[in-house]
């Protein structure tokens, strides 16, 4: 085990926590806002929300199976986050479009360095006779 894969995975086990993390407080706070939200945009904002929750798990779960989807999942959920971030500061209160660009912008920002520190993601191979499937090494 050399230096750069154990620095590779301690940065993959990192970003898999606090997309944990990230999973549970924008679940969590979706729920809370569910019921208060009154409008459309609250509505559709609540929605992306609770998207980015179970898009965040996905993200982790595609990194160790269903290794095929995983670059629709990081992208999905970089949408999802960003969207999330440029929408809350538009919907809940006065709207404040300055705000919301700088928030999308760094929760890009964010999604980027998660997903590579996840790094690249790596097809399965196809499974050989009988056998279970290979990953390549």
């Amino acid at each position: 085990m050399t230096f750069g894969s154990v620095v590779r995975g301690t940065l993959a086990a990192v970003a898999a926590l606090l997309l944990a993390g990230l999973a549970w407080w924008t679940v969590a706070g979706g729920l809370r806002d569910l019921p208060q939200s009154h409008n459309l945009g609250q509505q559709v904002e609540t929605a992306v929300r609770l998207a980015c929750g179970v898009l965040s798990v996905l993200v982790v779960v595609t990194r160790f199976r269903w290794r095929r989807r995983s670059a629709a999942a990081r992208v999905a959920w970089a949408i999802s986050l960003a969207a999330t971030g440029g929408l809350s500061p538009l919907v809940w209160g006065p709207p404040q479009p300055a705000v919301a660009a700088l928030f999308a912008a760094v929760a890009l920002l964010l999604a980027w360095g998660i997903v590579n520190a996840l790094g690249r993601p790596r097809a399965a191979r196809a499974t050989p006779a009988g056998g279970p499937p290979v990953t390549p090494a």
